[in-house]
């Protein structure tokens, strides 16, 4: 499922159960949960494309957006 990669990031008030809630739904639909991120509350996640729509209007989920490789620039 290469290419379809994301970070998906809770909102700050979702309470722990409603985030293993929503990781639950994740799974149920398709997708495959990579990474836990401990800083922040987010995952990385395989998602079906065509569940992406659906968890940006997830109650408890801040935003989705595609994981991509970061680079520092060099001066």
């Amino acid at each position: 499922m290469a290419g379809n990669s994301y970070i998906l990031r809770f909102k700050e008030d979702a309470s722990d159960d409603e985030v293993s809630k929503t990781k639950k739904e994740l799974t149920d639909s398709g997708a495959e949960i990579t990474h836990e991120y401990s800083l922040i509350k987010a995952v990385s996640v395989n998602l079906p494309e065509t569940e992406v729509g659906t968890f940006e209007a997830h109650e408890h989920v801040a935003g989705i957006e595609k994981d991509q490789e970061v680079k520092a620039l060099d001066k």
